[in-house]
């Protein structure tokens, strides 16, 4: 049986523990990213990277990738190894430690038949809000000593249809149907009716 005393000491070491951990979590460094990705009707998508550092991991970053834009754009085409990558751009504001990359990704969105088109989504982002044209998800995980919180944000085309998400595997899906079926003109609908009725 444990003595009062003994409860007391184990509640001191257990209160002093906690409270050492969460001072160690408010220290560390975090990181925001956000991306966001604009289908169009034939899966391309622009997409735009924001993201914000701290002194030091500023530094890091520049000397890393910031001061060489190449080695950057080198890292986005691995890791859209399947879509062509068009429009690089790179803006940085050395005042705030904020920077955005922004690009063009051709077939970024998958098609499948009948007019399907399927989006990979990385398995650990975890769905917050999804239904019709916009899709966000959000994961953050502890990298190297530094809290990565991710965002990201899926706009689907003005004419998709029957969008719906289905998690699982090494990528979840998001799922959307477009009408591929070229609008006929009216003229030419017109034209079509004369000429049965003269014919």
């Amino acid at each position: 049986m444990i003595s009062s005393s003994n409860l007391r000491r184990f509640l001191i070491i257990g209160f002093c523990a906690t409270a050492l951990s969460l001072h160690a979590q408010d220290n560390t460094p975090s990181r925001n990213i956000d991306e966001t990705y604009q289908f169009d009707e034939r899966g391309d998508a622009k997409l735009e990277v924001s993201f914000q550092y701290g002194a030091a991991q500023w530094a890091t970053w520049k000397e890393q990738y910031g001061d060489h834009p190449d080695m950057l754009l080198r890292n986005l085409r691995y890791q859209f190894a399947s879509s062509v990558i068009d429009d690089f751009s790179l803006d940085k504001d050395e005042v705030h430690r904020h920077a955005i990359a922004r690009l063009k990704g051709r077939a970024v969105a998958r098609y499948r038949d009948g007019g399907e088109f399927v989006i990979d989504v990385p398995k650990n982002m975890k769905l917050v809000s999804g239904a019709e044209r916009d899709w966000i998800f959000t994961n953050s995980n502890l990298i190297n000593g530094e809290i990565i919180n991710q965002t990201i944000h899926a706009k689907l085309p003005a004419g998709a249809q029957d969008a719906r998400f289905s998690p699982g595997g090494d990528f979840g899906q998001i799922a959307y149907q477009m009408n591929l079926t070229p609008p006929r003109p009216k003229g030419w609908v017109e034209a079509g009716v004369v000429l049965l009725l003269l014919g």
